[in-house]
């Protein structure tokens, strides 16, 4: 990815997290091209992709990958495109505007990134990471007035006061607004991969040595998501909550055998945890692996209690990010 310079919550998105109707079914082929890009294989994964698209055009999940692929190659008009359909085609999904949102304030197109975050909100009020990133856009913007009107007046003191304000708040995000912003010099946009600025203006200096915390931090917040996930999935059980338990399964969880459909095995699942007379779940030593920003693993050891039956077992859960939430794709168990 570019560098981490600007809104670190938008760039993270840029990698892949994206929120889809819970009727869409995650296909295992477009699984297997989102690993190919999960390992830099470009290339040869926008070979599969296109492929997969011919046969399933109107795809989402295909399509949004394609964008992430040309960011990723470093064609954003083209990304750009991909990302403006998609939103056209599906506009209640909150995250293809916030890949816009990155792209466009990468081409120093505020405005337009901020159109795009205000789209995201109206879809999702509630969208809390869209607000942010919106009021980082508008910083961004301050930045450059603020700037502009220092090259006009140098002696502009509450200018200047508010300018160092917004700086301040930069470096604590892990962003340095830089020299740039001195009184006579107009920044060039203050972006994870800042266009080449003219040449009488002085290029900004990519903050490389918090790219490596950033993506750390990052991870380590995705972790405690899915623990947290599993946590409460194990409390809802234990609490004989059925639709808490049932709500934990992804869209794209298949039932094991003998059900042959969804309805049946939640029918049956609701009647076990119903009739017991109490339940006791608990678990520890969770691991989480994050396999990309969709897709992680858990593994933990599981104590199930009730009157008629107790286990210990070890339980491994596929987790994918569905509707702004971590939800269980797979599941298995050992001794």
């Amino acid at each position: 990815m570019p560098g981490w310079s600007l809104m670190k919550r938008i760039v993270l998105l840029l990698i892949g997290f994206l929120l889809w109707p819970s009727a869409w079914v995650w296909a295992a082929e477009i699984d297997d091209i989102y690993a190919m890009a999960d390992q830099k294989k470009f290339p040869e994964a926008m070979v599969r992709l296109e492929a997969y698209l011919q046969k399933n055009p109107k795809d989402a999940q295909g399509r949004f990958l394609k964008g992430l692929i040309l960011t990723e190659q470093k064609h954003p008009d083209e990304a750009i495109s991909v990302f403006k359909s998609l939103s056209t085609d599906h506009p209640n999904l909150p995250e293809p505007y916030n890949n816009l949102a990155v792209l466009y304030a990468e081409k120093g197109m505020y405005d337009e990134a901020a159109d795009a975050l205000k789209k995201a909100i109206k879809t999702h009020p509630s969208y809390a990471t869209a607000q942010e990133n919106l009021g980082d856009i508008y910083s961004k913007m301050a930045s450059q007035a603020y700037s502009k009107a220092l090259s006009l007046d140098s002696q502009n003191r509450a200018a200047q006061t508010k300018l160092d304000m917004i700086r301040k708040l930069f470096a604590q995000q892990g962003t340095d607004v830089g020299e740039t912003n001195r009184p006579g010099n107009v920044p060039p946009p203050a972006v994870a991969s800042p266009p080449a600025p003219p040449p009488a203006a002085p290029a900004e200096a990519s903050p490389l040595p918090a790219e490596e915390p950033s993506q750390a931090t990052a991870a380590s917040s995705l972790k405690s998501e899915v623990e947290g996930s599993v946590i409460q999935w194990a409390k809802d059980w234990s609490e004989k909550n059925p639709r808490g338990y049932l709500d934990a399964y992804s869209s794209r969880f298949q039932p094991p055998p003998p059900f042959t459909n969804r309805a049946a095995w939640e029918s049956r699942r609701s009647q076990i945890i119903s009739q017991a007379g109490s339940i006791r779940v608990t678990v520890s030593d969770i691991k989480v692996t994050i396999l990309n920003p969709l897709r992680a693993l858990a593994v933990f050891k599981q104590d199930y209690w009730s009157p008629t039956y107790k286990d210990s077992v070890k339980k491994t859960l596929s987790m994918v990010l569905e509707d702004g939430r971590w939800k269980i794709s797979r599941e298995s168990s050992g001794v």
